[in-house]
């Protein structure tokens, strides 16, 4: 009987893995994020890493957790603005160059039209609550960790 139960588990796994695949890739978890560490703290964070996503952003999530964030990744350090439009949730936007050093730091309004840039040329910004503890304890200087398991920008 046990016997038949395990054949019965492992074609069922089988079943979902044939169903759960498209194209021959697996189908991706949306919200699949990475983990970083600023000044000590943990932050897991979505990526927006093209265009598409990066215009999108955290527009019209009513909802931030204190330990979530997204992270926009550019293919080099450039000049940028991010704005509020369609985001019902205050936020503050980390933003650091290519070394993953923090640049500036600007908290945000919601749903405002207000701009807001790097004070240098940055490659990545990070927005979190602005009740979370990065929000209030990250400082520009501060270094942080584990952008390289990142994925790159596209475009």
């Amino acid at each position: 009987m046990n016997k038949f139960l395990g054949i019965n588990w492992i074609a069922g796994f089988l079943c979902t893995l044939v169903f759960a695949t498209h194209n021959g890739n697996l189908i991706a978890d949306p919200l699949l994020t990475y983990p970083i560490i600023i000044n000590g703290l943990k932050l897991r964070v979505e990526v927006a890493n093209e265009p598409e996503t990066r215009a999108k952003g955290l527009m019209n999530r009513s909802v931030l957790a204190n330990d979530r964030g997204m992270i926009f990744v550019f293919p080099s350090e450039t000049r940028f603005s991010i704005w509020m439009k369609n985001t019902p949730i205050d936020l503050t936007v980390i933003f650091a160059n290519k070394y993953g050093r923090i640049i500036n730091i600007e908290h945000m309004t919601r749903n405002t039209l207000e701009s807001h840039s790097p004070a240098s040329p940055a490659m990545f910004a990070i927005e979190v609550s602005q009740e979370s503890l990065i929000a209030k304890n990250a400082k520009p200087g501060d270094l942080i960790w584990g952008l390289e398991h990142v994925p790159a920008a596209r475009n």
